[in-house]
């Protein structure tokens, strides 16, 4: 082992129990770390709000698991503290950006590290560089071109987001939301519009592509009426997830078959290229890019996080995001 200096023995890790039902309870860590693992202190982790706040409440899961208990968050920046035997890609004192949850130290395989930080990078703005991935990721598999007309649903985190990328791809960006904190945000991120869902409804026909961060039935209705026909409705969120659609068709042939649309799940990409590089637009090289877009101004990634907890806080983060005191976007947990 490298490195190893005072080698902690335990972790505290955010739990949620059950809905509403959150703990900080301690993790032993090994002994003695194996070959090709790391050991990392956190030094930020930013709340994903979308799934965070769903299993704080209680939603339903997404996946036919347990729900509870579970572990929160998957954005988190940590310094390396220690090395195992043959590890090579980092070394102690690098920052990296890892899916690790909301906990004080972790053991994970070097093959885990997403990505090393650069020298002078903020770790608290580089902790939502994946809230961005998920946004790019849409952009990417809806095959959006300058020019193209993008609809987004929903200005939480990922909407605002995806707005950011679409405009870097240089389509023309219409933001819809009812809050208007939000549709001022969305507006320096780079819409060219941002609009309750009355007004946008009128575009009937408008969109090449429509990115859904929500879960509700009545925006799915509104995706379908605003798309133009051979366009994209791109899924980042969940439709169903809570409730059934009711007497409304979500396929319904007036839209989906006389639009002839394509309706696409986002979420995830290719985790890493493959030998041969034929996975060029992959999870890593597409996290790069982006943390470099974030570097040099190309995406306001400052603009996403509306303030800073530390650890403990985590649960008033929580409420104050379901409470959108002051139109929050996110929150980072800074950790000593």
């Amino acid at each position: 082992m490298t490195g190893s200096g005072n080698h902690p023995t335990s972790a505290r890790v955010a739990r949620l129990l059950g809905p509403g039902r959150l703990v900080w309870e301690e993790e032993a860590l090994p002994g003695s770390l194996p070959a090709g693992s790391v050991l990392c202190r956190t030094v930020a982790s930013a709340i994903s709000p979308g799934t965070e706040l769903a299993a704080y409440l209680g939603a339903p899961p997404l996946r036919d698991v347990p729900a509870y208990p579970r572990v929160q968050g998957y954005c988190n920046v940590a310094e390396v503290l220690a090395t195992g035997e043959g590890v090579r890609s980092v070394a102690r004192g690098d920052r990296v950006l890892t899916f690790s949850s909301h906990r004080s130290h972790f053991v994970l395989d070097e093959s885990e590290v997403l990505l090393c930080l650069p020298d002078g990078c903020p770790a608290d703005v580089a902790s939502v560089t994946y809230l961005f991935h998920l946004g790019y990721n849409a952009i990417l598999r809806s095959r959006v071109l300058a020019g193209s007309r993008v609809v987004v649903l929903g200005l939480g985190a990922l909407g605002l987001a995806t707005v950011a990328v679409a405009r870097m791809a240089g389509a023309r960006v219409l933001a819809v939301s009812e809050h208007e904190r939000a549709r001022q945000l969305a507006a320096d991120f780079g819409a060219e519009a941002a609009e309750g869902r009355q007004a946008a409804g009128s575009r009937t026909d408008w969109a090449d592509v429509v990115v859904a961060t929500t879960n509700s039935w009545s925006d799915w209705h509104l995706a379908l009426r605003v798309a133009a026909r051979m366009g994209t409705v791109a899924v980042l969120g969940f439709p169903g997830r809570e409730s059934p659609p009711g007497d409304f068709n979500p396929l319904d042939s007036r839209f989906f078959y006389a639009k002839q649309l394509r309706i696409e799940a986002v979420g995830l990409s290719p985790e890493r290229p493959d030998s041969r590089g034929f996975l060029r637009f992959n999870e890593r090289d597409n996290l790069q890019f982006l943390l470099d877009r974030i570097r040099d101004g190309g995406l306001p990634a400052g603009r996403m996080i509306s303030g800073r907890f530390p650890p403990d806080r985590l649960e008033e983060a929580y409420r104050s995001l379901v409470e959108r005191r002051d139109s929050p976007v996110t929150y980072v947990l800074e950790w000593a």
